[in-house]
């Protein structure tokens, strides 16, 4: 695994000329990071999110340079302003992220942001990504002018990537509790694996306190939510002190049938229904989570009332009115019928249809008719009841 500077040169978006001019006005040199030089090494393509290092071989880091830095770059396109000293400019469809070499000091307890910042123009790159999570996130190309550019791999970000390794930047790798889910994730989506020394750090770091919006962010980030998790929970056996919303004994012999009526990961509601639907409770998940009890309870009824009409049939209520309106099966349907209706109606993204599609095809059409209008003829108490028995006819 090479890298090609003049490759590469003709990869970069011709928004860069514009910023590079700006930041070399101010006598900063750009050093490109993170996850576009990984990937460029691993795929040969140029993302649009650029995480620039800016450093400065006289002047000292201060705030007014800094602003001034930021007022310029807004004459290109909006800015903000980010924690710890990062300028956010978003131009011609390309995010630019902007931060001065920094070394992070951790405080004595653990914390995913319990430590203190130095900001340093001056302080060499193999010191910088120090505070960096994996080797392969510690390269990085620097700018001596657009023309001339050099990969900086000061920790072999370049041999742990072409061996399919994750391993550590540094030791202050296990002071941060959340890059313990990092390092899951990463390995998740990019099949990679640690190195033993990693292994041995996440073994021994310390998980408890991580918040639920960590573990959920996560999941969405591996872009395998269900396969991460099932790590996780293989990794609980071993750091009980890691918190999660199901437990391992609950998900034995579950996982094919969750990736089967799993239809959308990125919802708490989704997630909740194919619980119910394949016989786990989704409370703990609610409470985890902090979803509404009353959607979960609605949820979890929907779904077992679904599964319900897997052995139901609509020529079950083919007949006269006065003789289905009665029976239980039909009381069922029909409180199914508007739970559905109603949680849509609550929440029109929900994959309700799909699910009903996928699992239960013979009810599908259902709801895709039309309801009669004209029942004045029937007694109120019966008449939503009437429209859900002569949908069943047309089925």
């Amino acid at each position: 695994m090479s890298f090609d500077t003049k490759k590469f040169a003709t990869k970069i978006p011709a928004a860069f000329h514009d910023v590079y001019g700006i930041v070399s006005s101010f006598g900063l040199v750009p050093t490109l990071v993170g996850g576009v030089v990984r990937d460029y090494l691993l795929t040969g393509l140029v993302g649009n999110d650029w995480d620039l290092e800016v450093s400065h071989p006289t002047v000292s880091f201060n705030k007014n340079f800094w602003k001034d830095f930021g007022i310029a770059l807004s004459a290109l396109g909006r800015v903000n302003y980010m924690p710890y000293e990062v300028i956010r400019l978003d131009y011609k469809n390309i995010q630019f992220e902007f931060s001065p070499p920094r070394k992070e000091t951790f405080n004595q307890t653990q914390g995913h942001s319990n430590f203190t910042a130095e900001f340093d123009f001056k302080l060499p790159f193999e010191q910088s990504v120090l505070r960096r999570d994996f080797t392969i996130n510690a390269m990085g190309i620097r700018f001596t002018s657009l023309k001339e550019l050099e990969l900086l791999d000061p920790l072999n970000g370049v041999v742990h990537l072409r061996d399919k390794l994750l391993h550590h930047a540094s030791p202050d790798f296990q002071k941060d509790p959340v890059r313990f889910l990092r390092a899951v994730r990463f390995a998740e989506k990019m099949q990679f694996q640690f190195t033993e020394e990693l292994k041995k750090l996440l073994e021994s770091m310390p998980v408890d306190g991580m918040s639920s919006t960590y573990i959920w962010s996560e999941l969405q980030k591996s872009m395998h939510p269900i396969a991460m998790l099932k790590k996780l929970l293989d990794w609980q056996q071993v750091k009980p002190e890691l918190k999660l919303p199901l437990s391992f004994e609950s998900m034995k012999m579950k996982w094919e049938e969750l990736s089967r009526v799993l239809t959308d990961p990125s919802k708490h509601e989704t997630w909740m229904i194919a619980l119910e639907w394949i016989g786990v409770s989704c409370e703990t998940w609610q409470k985890y989570f902090s979803v509404s009890s009353e959607t979960s309870s609605r949820l979890a009824r929907w779904a077992e009332n679904s599964k319900k009409f897997i052995q139901i049939k609509p020529e079950t209520f083919h007949g006269e009115f006065e003789a289905i309106r009665d029976l239980p099966e039909f009381n069922l349907l029909f409180d199914w019928y508007f739970t559905t209706k109603q949680l849509l109606q609550k929440n029109p993204t929900l994959p309700l249809m799909k699910m009903i599609e996928d699992f239960l095809p013979d009810w599908i059409h259902l709801y895709r008719f039309e309801p009669v209008k004209d029942v004045k003829h029937i007694d109120p108490p019966l008449r939503a009841k009437y429209q859900v028995w002569n949908l069943c006819q047309r089925l």
